[in-house]
């Protein structure tokens, strides 16, 4: 079982490494509701490929590495600008930590709490969020430009909502087998799904 709130995101590397079993997954798609510039830097460094849904997609900010270089129609978009020497200085730490994760030496979930401290990250947190904002940016230009990567994405989000779905039906199925609370607070743990290759999605 996956807490449904306050956030699922942090969540996500701990249901990934506790799997019991089968193929590793390689895309995690969450709705946007789960999505963060820390966790975004968390996966991709563990390497998987986060893909939130993004509201608003016009309206998403990119981030660049090169104040001067000019980007043509995405000018405007790429206005935030990523941090290297803060991902430099904190590098050492950043691999102790997805080593830490990695080998479960320590739960994602604190880890992510540590990280970030009534709603401002600490230094090495900011240094992922940095990192995380380079992929977010790659991230954003394939929804942009790839039809085929939204239709995956929107496919995957779609089963999981329909597994939402049939579980809310069948824990109401029995009486007294759920209360109306449990049901609000918790959702099933997410699995990689059948007939997509290595996709996982999260809610």
């Amino acid at each position: 079982m996956v807490a449904g709130t306050p956030r699922d995101s942090l969540y996500v590397l701990d249901v990934l490494y506790d799997r019991d079993g089968g193929k590793r997954p390689e895309t995690i798609v969450t709705d946007t509701a789960a999505y963060s510039d820390i966790v975004f830097g968390l996966l991709t460094l563990a390497g998987f490929a986060y893909a939130p849904q993004l509201a608003d997609l016009p309206d998403q900010k990119m981030w660049r590495i090169d104040r001067t270089a000019d980007y043509g129609a995405f000018r405007e978009a790429a206005r935030g600008r990523v941090g290297l020497a803060r991902i430099e200085r904190q590098w050492e730490d950043i691999l102790r930590i997805i080593g830490s994760i990695h080998t479960g030496a320590v739960r994602a979930y604190d880890v992510i709490r540590m990280l970030s401290r009534d709603g401002r990250p600490s230094p090495l947190g900011d240094a992922i969020a940095h990192y995380g904002r380079i992929a977010k940016s790659l991230h954003i230009l394939r929804l942009a430009d790839e039809p085929g990567y939204r239709r995956q994405i929107k496919a995957q989000a779609n089963l999981q909502e329909g597994r939402h779905a049939l579980a809310r039906r069948s824990s109401t199925a029995v009486p007294g087998s759920s209360t109306s609370a449990t049901r609000t607070a918790w959702r099933p743990a997410a699995q990689p799904a059948r007939g997509r290759r290595g996709v996982i999605p999260v809610r």
